[in-house]
């Protein structure tokens, strides 16, 4: 049964005026919410428009490999990564803690590595070259495979291993395979000193930009019939692969976490895209930390700030539930 527009705006009222009154969610960015295709909310209330999306890149990288097995250039899943990554970089993981990873434990945030310390995002940023090699050698905590551990390294070897398959960066290919045909202009992805794009972060995009790469989930990687990534691996991709963990307390798929009844790519300051399939709602909320990467990296967020997403929860999910 199609969900009634007027109560969805009514929702959508109830979020943003809750969101005004809070100066918890005083850095939220924008807030959109498309059902059906049909645009039912769109507001921009601080920053740029075409912002960082932090974490959100995650899951855009998860779209590559579905273009990447489309065009039959993704090895199977639980081969080693080892000759791509060193056939992009040059980086070669024999000798390292990360030797034989393969592009499921990757996908999943399985490879069982140390990711705090020098192998945290922002320490490995700092460095003036070798990014794919730190996060290389970061230690084992557990074998690779059974456990989750939210993973921004693996990201980054997962992007640098689609660039060794893919023979170009994932930053290229995401622009003609998904962007071009979404219809996303002025999009940028930052890359690391050898010229790997960033795994982990620092793609760039407006609300209505992710809002498409929702839509295209939504629809199990087709656009208006015609499909950007492989089905079987869009499927998959939206699928509960293990139990999840923090920061999000739930279960994840390939990049991508999966609740009960919607899956949503998530990042840091509150940047979310909820796709809810039985609705055919995508629901976008970004949020604007005036983040700078230094080194080092500051931003302007309170202590006690939070995620827009809590108020979508409250208020427009259980209509979009039905």
């Amino acid at each position: 049964m199609p969900v009634p527009l007027p109560a969805v705006r009514s929702a959508c009222a109830a979020v943003e005026a809750a969101l005004l009154a809070d100066r918890r969610y005083a850095h939220t960015s924008a807030f959109r919410v498309v059902v059906d295709g049909e645009l039912v909310h769109a507001a921009h209330y601080r920053g740029p428009v075409v912002a960082d999306v932090f974490s959100v890149t995650k899951t855009v990288l998860a779209s590559v490999a579905g273009v990447a097995a489309r065009l039959g250039r993704l090895p199977p899943l639980d081969d080693a990564v080892d000759p791509y990554v060193r056939a992009a970089c040059g980086v070669d993981l024999a000798g390292t803690p990360s030797a034989g990873q393969t592009w499921r434990q990757l996908l999943t945030m399985t490879r069982g590595a140390r990711v705090d310390g020098p192998y945290e995002l922002d320490e490995v940023t700092a460095l003036p070259a070798g990014w794919v090699r730190r996060v290389a050698e970061a230690p084992r905590t557990g074998p690779a495979g059974p456990v989750f551990r939210y993973d921004n390294g693996a990201t980054h070897l997962l992007s640098a291993a689609l660039t060794g398959a893919l023979g170009e960066g994932v930053d290229v290919v995401a622009g003609r395979e998904l962007f071009d045909p979404l219809g996303i202009t002025g999009a940028g992805w930052l890359r690391d000193p050898e010229g790997i794009a960033v795994g982990a972060g620092f793609l760039r995009l407006s609300a209505e930009h992710l809002a498409a790469l929702g839509r295209l989930w939504l629809d199990g990687g087709r656009w208006h019939g015609r499909p950007l990534l492989d089905p079987g691996f869009a499927a998959a991709m939206v699928r509960r692969q293990s139990a999840g963990g923090p920061p999000e307390d739930t279960g994840y798929g390939f990049l991508t976490w999966v609740a009960e009844d919607h899956f949503f790519a998530g990042g840091w300051a509150g940047q979310h895209v909820m796709v809810v399939p039985a609705a055919r709602a995508v629901v976008v909320v970004t949020g604007d930390p005036r983040f700078r990467l230094g080194p080092p990296p500051t931003d302007e967020l309170p202590a006690d700030w939070r995620p827009a997403r809590d108020l979508v929860l409250a208020h427009l999910l259980p209509v979009l539930r039905g």
